[in-house]
């Protein structure tokens, strides 16, 4: 999928590229993320609580928490999240109730966008990748900073 902003696009290859390695190995992922450092550079970011195993929730949570301290911090001007998820709904109707890969993407001008990759698991373990659809996002992650 190409994306209009560099940093987005630079975000989202990454983060697909991550989310797709980590379902091919373990079936599924906990939320994982990346900034684009203020001289452009991709950085890994992940939540890691020490002494306990989140579900994904929490680790969403850490994560987001993580990601609005550096950005208020001025240590990126972009970030995003890719979560395994199920969709509930859908601009395509197909696409209802199948898992996906959602990845949210902001920038410090306060731009956010989703990207949603649909995919599904054959019986003999390959993953399919379903054709991809943007949706608008909240900004979650640069709320103070602009």
């Amino acid at each position: 999928m190409n994306l209009e902003c560099t940093d987005f696009q630079l975000l989202f290859d990454w983060l697909l590229k991550l989310a797709k390695q980590l379902l091919e190995k373990q079936g599924s992922f906990l939320p994982i993320g990346a900034i684009v450092l203020p001289e452009g550079k991709l950085g890994h970011v992940a939540a890691h609580p020490e002494g306990e195993q989140p579900g994904a929730h929490k680790a969403l949570e850490l994560l987001e928490g993580g990601l609005r301290i550096m950005a208020a911090k001025g240590k990126c001007r972009a970030a995003g999240m890719a979560i395994d998820t199920r969709l509930k709904a859908a601009p395509r109707k197909q696409d209802v109730g199948k898992d996906a890969i959602w990845i949210i993407l902001e920038q410090k001008s306060g731009d956010s966008q989703g990207v949603i990759v649909p995919y599904a698991k054959s019986l003999q373990g390959r993953f399919s990748y379903f054709s991809a659809f943007t949706q608008p996002e909240r900004p979650r992650i640069f709320l103070t900073v602009n």
